[in-house]
């Protein structure tokens, strides 16, 4: 059928097809006809002749390019199909000797780069060629855009794959899919995390930006943002349109440094969260592993034998190992998550939870196995090792790029059997919150320059970077949390609100009009109403009060119970001072049978006098200790408080006292080999020789007598380490 005249001619130039290649494209249409009946030097002999008599234009030498490339797929020998392709490459050239900027031969040199494997170069060159089509060559544009957003999300590029999408779906209006497409991945139904989705958008500066950024090219909108922020160094909003516009281009290295700026000026905490979030995003991509906290650590086996591997997976299942197992029969893929129980203390009544430990699939004669901890992998890829023997080859280890989904991996369980949804999810919860306020809060981050969150918060330009980490987990969360029925619906469960990690990290926000945002006046007051009563402020449990709000508590009005809570909660906080201060004030409360136990309370106690070199008041305690324990607890406790003795003892380098509190420990309890042991360890510490072999020697014997090997193992190397000391 031929084509309209009037229609953008399909070589990109956005001309009229009358007016740019119809002079010649039959000639064209013949040579491709003909070679796909077979007449290959007829058709070969047509377009050459086209390159001869319409050499002057770019657009014959790129179909001659794309004639060779389409020739060489049906090369009868691999050379011949090699010489091809080198002809393609070389027409491309012609091309771009008459015009630099001819979109189709920079599109066609990426196609072949991409059917070449090389990801990163026909990208590039795809970019290339959006920048250098014509505007009204729509066609061409929804194309290479599409093309462009595949490569970017297989690179797991989120920001520049959504910004990719959206314009192909911007040049082809009329197609309802392309839409459905892009609200199917970027839309509120998305589990990507909102950070990744969301439509980012310019934020106004305190100088007018250039006009060329508004000519609808990102290399123009990233020249000018690049020329302002020379030219205003100090504003954050200038940086981050910068970061943004490198976000959106791929560019990840040099976006985040432009948002790493950005929320280094930044005085709005809301916005040092939105950029220090995005930051995060980036950080995630293909590029960016050396940077990035979160990593898929795997593992590839490749399959010698598939028999014993299926068994080992059969065993698995059975074993209720195995969750969210499925098989794909076509292409003869199993994929499947890993599961551990979780210890019997947490899967009391009708519930059992277990934690992801890994995620494997198995496909194409290949095993492989990943998680975000390398070290859970490899202890799955060691058992399927150890029990399939020599049926999978060793494994080639990678490092890449996280799904977003795997980043909170580790807070969630999911329940093996129950029979109870509430308890099951109130287990859940649990979890959750035990990992980010007990777990995460101290894990130490690049994002944070090393420190963790709880220490970064002190510091005026990290606490802002914190506000984006804590968004960006959150996010991330947000997207993989379990869902249930409700009505005819399917809702997410309730599992963590992050407004607790805020609050314990004291992230209450700062927000400050930036000087270039002009403030309309206020309207004329109102008659004021006569004030409400204000609403009494809801009582924070202790548990999730922050450093601050634990600090002003009253401890003369506080019970044991409630100082214990709050020693706790300052522990986890690090606070540890604070967390002393507490112990200190309940071991003088009067005694409350609820609370007979105060060993707790007392170690703490201890632990501070010892740390701050008060021995004299740390063995106090721990008479006052063991004292209150005999008379309101019936010496539960003795055997903490006789070993925390013998502790302080080997803080004060006193190896007499230490080795009479260890050897009256023995003497309660001659069955416990780890008192025999940590004995020994502590005198060779103190390079009491005599001692540790003597404790060693008794261990030694202990532990032949009850045919504990494990202990006999360990008491033989301390009483060789021993000996040598001595002597």
């Amino acid at each position: 059928m031929p084509l309209d005249p009037y229609a953008s001619c399909p070589c990109g130039s956005g001309k009229k097809f009358k007016w740019c290649c119809a002079a010649f494209f039959s000639t064209v249409e013949k040579a491709f006809d003909q070679e796909r009946v077979g007449q290959h030097e007829a058709a070969l002999a047509t377009i050459k002749a086209l390159t001869q008599s319409h050499a002057d234009q770019p657009a014959v030498w790129g179909y001659y390019a794309q004639f060779l490339y389409n020739a060489a797929g049906a090369a009868p020998t691999p050379s011949e199909q090699e010489k091809l392709v080198e002809q393609a490459e070389e027409a491309l050239s012609e091309a771009l000797k008459r015009n630099p900027n001819f979109g189709m031969a920079h599109f066609l040199r990426g196609m072949f780069r991409q059917n070449e494997g090389e990801l990163i170069g026909a990208l590039l060159l795809f970019r290339k060629a959006a920048e250098t089509y014509d505007p009204e060559a729509t066609d061409q544009l929804a194309h290479v855009y599409e093309l462009i957003f595949r490569n970017e999300l297989m690179l797991n590029r989120p920001v520049a794959a959504r910004a990719a999408l959206e314009r192909s779906v911007r040049y082809q209006p009329d197609d309802p899919e392309a839409r459905q497409h892009f609200d199917a991945l970027f839309g509120p139904q998305s589990r990507l995390p909102e950070c990744a989705r969301k439509a980012y958008s310019f934020r106004p500066t305190a100088k007018r930006v250039a006009a060329d950024a508004a000519t609808g090219r990102f290399s123009d909108a990233r020249k000018a943002f690049e020329e302002l922020t020379a030219a205003t160094p100090g504003d954050p909003a200038a940086w981050f349109n910068l970061g943004l516009v490198l976000a959106w281009v791929g560019e990840q290295p040099k976006a985040a440094d432009a948002l790493a700026k950005s929320i280094e000026l930044e005085t709005d905490d809301y916005r040092a969260e939105e950029a220090g979030a995005l930051f995060e995003v980036l950080r995630c991509g293909q590029g960016m592993e050396n940077e990035a906290d979160y990593l898929e650590h795997g593992f590839f086996l490749p399959i010698r034998d598939p028999q014993p591997v299926m068994q080992w997976l059969q065993g698995m299942e059975q074993a209720r190992r195995l969750l969210g197992v499925q098989v794909d029969q076509e292409q003869g893929a199993v994929s499947a998550m890993v599961v551990e129980e979780l210890p019997s203390l947490l899967a009391v009544g009708g519930t059992t939870l277990a934690k992801v430990v890994a995620k494997l699939t198995i496909a194409q004669g290949v095993v492989r196995v990943w998680h975000p901890t390398r070290d859970n992998a490899a202890k799955v890829v060691e058992e399927l090792r150890t029990r399939v023997n020599l049926a999978v080859q060793e494994p080639v280890t990678t490092n890449t790029p996280i799904n977003f989904g795997d980043v909170c991996l580790d807070a969630l369980v999911y329940p093996t059997q129950t029979s109870d949804i509430t308890q099951a999810e109130e287990k859940l919860r649990a979890h959750a919150k035990n990992y980010f306020e007990e777990l995460w809060l101290h894990r130490p981050l690049k994002a944070l320059a090393g420190n963790n969150p709880l220490d970064a918060v002190g510091s005026s330009l990290l606490r802002k970077r914190v506000f984006g980490v804590v968004k960006f987990v959150a996010d991330c969360f947000a997207g993989v949390v379990p869902q249930k029925r409700v009505g005819n619906q399917n809702v997410p469960i309730d599992v963590y609100d992050f407004a607790l990690l805020r609050h314990k990290l004291g992230l209450e926000y700062v927000s400050a009009a930036p000087p270039h945002v002009d403030v309309p006046p206020e309207p004329e007051p109102a008659p004021k109403a006569a004030p409400a009563a204000p609403a009494a402020p809801a009582k924070r449990a202790i548990g999730d009060m922050n450093a601050a709000e634990l600090a002003a508590l009253n401890v003369a009005d506080a019970t044991v119970g409630e100082l214990e809570q709050a020693m706790r909660a300052a522990l986890k906080l690090d606070a540890r001072d604070l967390a002393v201060a507490f112990a200190r004030a309940g071991v003088t409360k009067p005694h409350d049978p609820a609370h007979a136990d105060r060993y707790p309370l007392y170690a703490a106690a201890v632990t501070g006098a010892t740390a701050a070199g008060e021995f004299d008041q740390a063995l106090d305690l721990l008479a006052q200790g063991e004292k209150f324990d005999t008379e309101h607890n019936g010496g539960a406790r003795a055997v903490e408080f006789g070993l925390k003795k013998a502790q302080l003892f080997v803080k004060m380098k006193d190896a007499d006292r230490a080795a009479a509190a260890f050897d009256a420990l023995i003497a309660a309890h001659p069955e416990e080999g780890k008192f025999y042991t940590t004995a020994a360890e502590e005198m060779l510490r103190m390079k009491a020789g005599a001692k540790a072999l003597a404790f060693a020697e008794r261990g030694l014997a202990a532990a032949r007598s009850s045919g504990n090997r494990d202990l006999e193992g360990h008491c033989q190397e301390l009483v060789a380490a021993a000996k040598k000391t001595a002597g």
